[in-house]
């Protein structure tokens, strides 16, 4: 007991030693005072503005973000976002899908490489690029493919796959095809290749 009294009175003695010897003039001047706080000049400081993007995405794919945030400044998402389509557009909801934890549930909607062009096709009725870019196109981002019925949309417009899977279901199924014990991450196959190597 005694020696807690005697530790709670050596910090009060240090500040009563200190506030004493901050006052006590050095000079005989006084002691230096810091100036007092003052805000003028700064009440109306404006905060800088975010860097704006080219033109606000006109849906909300938010919930979609908490998972597949590397599709928010993809191009088709960003393009189509811009167009009042978002994620729920092409791949229903997804309820069961976002609330799902484990990454066990597919998405509503999924499409099959052999069901892309007809997707698009719902909306994209016309395809009005002229014959040398696309020929172009195709050589660059998919020399592997050597036939012009091995091409889909998504070959030549942007790149709407995820470089790393942890999960893989049959697109025209659902079915959950690989979940391994232990396996965080897993190649997407390039599918711009007709050798399906990864």
């Amino acid at each position: 007991m005694r020696h807690a009294v005697w530790l709670m009175l050596l910090p009060a003695s240090a500040v009563v030693v200190f506030a004493h010897f901050a006052d006590w003039p050095s000079d005989g001047a006084g002691a230096l005072a810091a100036p007092p706080l003052s805000l003028d000049g700064y009440l109306d400081e404006k905060l800088p503005e975010a860097p704006k993007k080219d033109a606000a995405v006109k849906v909300d794919n938010s919930a979609c973000y908490v998972c597949h945030g590397n599709y928010e400044e993809e191009e088709l998402v960003v393009s189509h976002g811009k167009e009042k389509t978002g994620c729920i557009d092409c791949h229903g909801e997804s309820l069961a899908h976002r609330n799902d934890e484990d990454n066990v549930v597919p998405p509503d909607k999924m499409y099959a490489l052999s069901d892309v062009n007809q997707m698009c096709a719902k909306c994209h009725d016309t395809h009005n690029a002229p014959a040398r870019k696309v020929l172009e196109r195709w050589r660059e981002r998919c020399p592997a493919k050597t036939s012009a019925g091995e091409i889909v949309c998504t070959d030549c417009h942007y790149r709407h796959r995820l470089a790393f899977r942890t999960v893989w279901w049959d697109k025209k199924t659902g079915k959950l095809i690989v979940r391994e014990e232990g396996q965080r991450t897993k190649p997407a196959l390039d599918l711009t290749r007709t050798d399906k190597a990864s």
